[in-house]
């Protein structure tokens, strides 16, 4: 990347497409051509120094993301949002927590937690947001994007204050009756969740839903981590808060 250049600009004139999914009408925000300079900040993530994050189930390595980019993201993004009426008016993104992140367990590695959709908070006005910094074609037989689901035993697509407990309930029972999910990635339907909506792995398109929805990254079942950063399923992860 050439000395002075600023990987983090975002395009102002990316293409934003809003979908609403499921029973309860989710909204689903892609951005198409999210940053100027995508290849730079690629660049950038395959140089970090990577590390497990001990505070969730993350199935591979994350580092920390500048200030620049969060304020900068920041900053793009909420009246992008409030123009989808995804957020109100008066609504703004004033907190982040964000990462490049390298899935690196192989499917048979995983924990049982990480073998089916999950949620981030039931907080509703937090936010998820992925960009893929990899490119479908030299990795297509491996990753995809991100998909949306249902829980197949109670109808839930996002996970909230007042179902959270019978959530967990109906989950517990449908490990009790079925085992455990096999030691694999979840990618589309399965005996316990339906696959509501999926958006593909394209190189410098940023995906925005809500917290609490369920989700997971499309990866083949049987993942094996590749060895050449350049092969690596890198994205930028964030959740970010709204006021």
């Amino acid at each position: 990347m050439p000395a002075g250049a600023q990987p983090f600009v975002f395009n102002h004139a990316a293409g934003v497409t809003r979908t609403l999914i499921g029973h309860g009408q989710i909204a689903i925000t892609r951005i198409d051509n999210a940053l100027q300079d995508p290849a730079g900040a690629a660049a950038i993530g395959r140089a970090q120094s990577y590390a497990k994050d001990p505070s969730n189930f993350y199935p591979g390595l994350r580092a920390s993301m500048p200030e620049s980019f969060s304020t900068a993201f920041r900053a793009w993004l909420t009246p992008i949002l409030q123009s989808l009426e995804v957020l109100k008016p008066d609504q703004v993104l004033y907190r982040d927590e964000s990462f490049f992140s390298v899935v690196t367990t192989a499917g048979t590695d995983l924990l049982p937690i990480q073998r089916i959709p999950h949620y981030d908070s039931t907080d509703p006005k937090l936010l998820a947001a992925v960009i893929y910094l990899c490119d479908p074609k030299s990795a297509a037989t491996t990753f995809g994007g991100t998909s949306f689901y249902r829980h197949r035993r109670t109808g839930y697509e996002e996970i909230t204050a007042k179902n959270h407990a019978n959530y967990q309930l109906a989950l517990d029972h449908d490990m009790h009756l079925h085992g455990p999910p096999k030691r694999e990635y979840t990618d589309g339907n399965s005996l316990l969740f339906e696959s509501l909506f999926s958006v593909p792995l394209q190189f410098n398109t940023a995906v925005i839903y809500p917290g609490r929805v369920l989700h997971a990254a499309n990866i083949h079942r049987q993942f094996t981590p590749p060895r050449d950063p350049g092969e690596w399923r890198l994205t930028i992860t964030a959740v970010l808060q709204s006021t």
